[in-house]
């Protein structure tokens, strides 16, 4: 393992808070970010990346069943994750998937949940507010969760009596006080969460850091080919071993059910399978990069997808190149360091690092031109700009497809 690959550790956190039974009896936990141990809430800034942390959290490092034990662990997800249920690494035994009231409730979110409920998973409609036109959610899902404090209590009245007709139990939220508490009982709701059980409990752990530079590489790497190498994603994994790290956590999770020992770095990597390391690949992606700078990861797979459906309009050959060339063109923003050092330490030829820094020949101008359009900088030719104009709405598409695929 190279130098660099020093084990370090950073702090990981979340918070949990109890959802109890008319006994009062916990039966699940919702799961809930934290930005560090003296965070007393969430301030989310990024959702996507907030719920990369909190999954990442309970996956690889501190641990579900140490979390939640053996009750149902509710997690938010916001509508880019709903969109794509392919990739999420979650025990759908354990997991609860909390529909955010935002998500906005279309006929491509309906078939992705149905997608969900087909892989085993229950869902749950958070701070949910009944329509008519909402049937088909309702009836999908397993709880329904009401904020009595948002809605009030004769609002929150009509809502019960609105779902009762469902099979679906009501999850009373932001409860404070013994009134709001005695109201929901007489209303016989099933579940009960809010500050007057338990406030949000901050659990945290010390958790392996992964160099950022590392997934790159190795997304980088899955994303050219699918004639993939194993010595390649070997050699790429080998060198952090706060990646291989959690790589081992995870092959030791409840999730995988793996009894056999694993003695390499290898062996580790066919156990886990290629497609379930692009997802883990992503999901460490979010966590690590976009926490505290939204959106980053996103612009990066823009223009990356730009500078390919560019070149792949132009007729242009070898449209990987324009890909990867968009890609690494961004990468001294995620490391901190400079293109140039970055570059170097990737197994690039030359004139592909020239056209990245010094923008020459047919790659480095393309990427002059994708730079031009997303700064809102003139492009003279007409036939640029219509082709650049196209191919950016194509590139945003695929980018909310991309964002959810862990």
């Amino acid at each position: 393992m190279s130098n660099n690959s020093i084990l370090n550790y950073a702090p990981v956190s979340l918070a949990r808070q109890p959802i109890v039974d008319n006994n009062l009896a916990i039966m699940g936990y919702e799961l809930l970010y934290r930005k560090s141990e003296y965070s007393l809430v969430a301030e989310v800034v990024d959702d996507i990346g907030a719920t990369a942390q909190v999954i990442t959290a309970s996956l690889l490092e501190i641990g579900m069943d140490n979390l939640v034990g053996s009750n149902k662990a509710f997690v938010n997800f916001p509508r880019s994750y709903l969109l794509n249920p392919s990739s999420v690494p979650l025990n759908q035994n354990k997991v609860v998937i909390e529909v955010l009231e935002g998500s906005g409730f279309d006929a491509v979110l309906l078939a992705s949940l149905r997608r969900w409920v087909k892989q085993g998973f229950k869902i749950a409609l958070d701070d949910f507010v009944f329509e008519p036109k909402l049937t088909p959610f309702v009836e999908l899902a397993d709880y329904v969760k009401l904020d009595i404090l948002a809605l009030g209590q004769d609002e929150f009245h009509r809502q019960v009596e609105a779902l009762r007709g469902f099979d679906v139990k009501i999850i009373a939220e932001k409860i404070e006080t013994w009134d709001e508490y005695h109201f929901c009982r007489l209303l016989e709701v099933d579940l009960f969460q809010g500050y007057f059980f338990e406030r949000p409990e901050t659990i945290s752990s010390k958790g392996s850091k992964v160099n950022s530079m590392t997934l790159l590489q190795l997304m980088a790497e899955m994303l050219k080919s699918d004639d993939l190498s194993m010595s390649e994603l070997e050699r790429i994994v080998s060198q952090d071993v706060g990646l291989v790290h959690k790589l081992l956590r995870y092959l030791n999770s409840p999730y995988t059910g793996l009894v056999a020992s694993v003695d390499s770095v290898r062996l580790a990597i066919s156990l886990i399978g290629v497609n379930q390391l692009k997802s883990l690949t992503n999901l460490l992606l979010m966590s690590e990069m976009t926490g505290d700078r939204p959106v980053l990861l996103e612009q990066i797979m823009v223009r990356a997808k730009h500078a390919e459906l560019f070149a792949k309009k132009r007729g242009y050959g070898n449209h990987d190149k324009y890909f990867l060339a968009g890609m690494l063109s961004m990468i001294d923003v995620c490391t901190g360091m400079s293109l140039g050092d970055v570059l170097k330490e990737l197994p690039l030829p030359n004139e592909f690092i020239n056209a990245i820094i010094n923008r020459a020949g047919r790659v480095g101008q393309t990427l002059d031109l994708i730079e031009y359009y997303d700064n809102g900088r003139q492009v003279k030719l007409e036939s640029d700009l219509v082709d650049l104009r196209d191919t950016y709405l194509e590139a945003i598409q695929w980018t909310d497809q991309f964002v959810a695929t862990f």
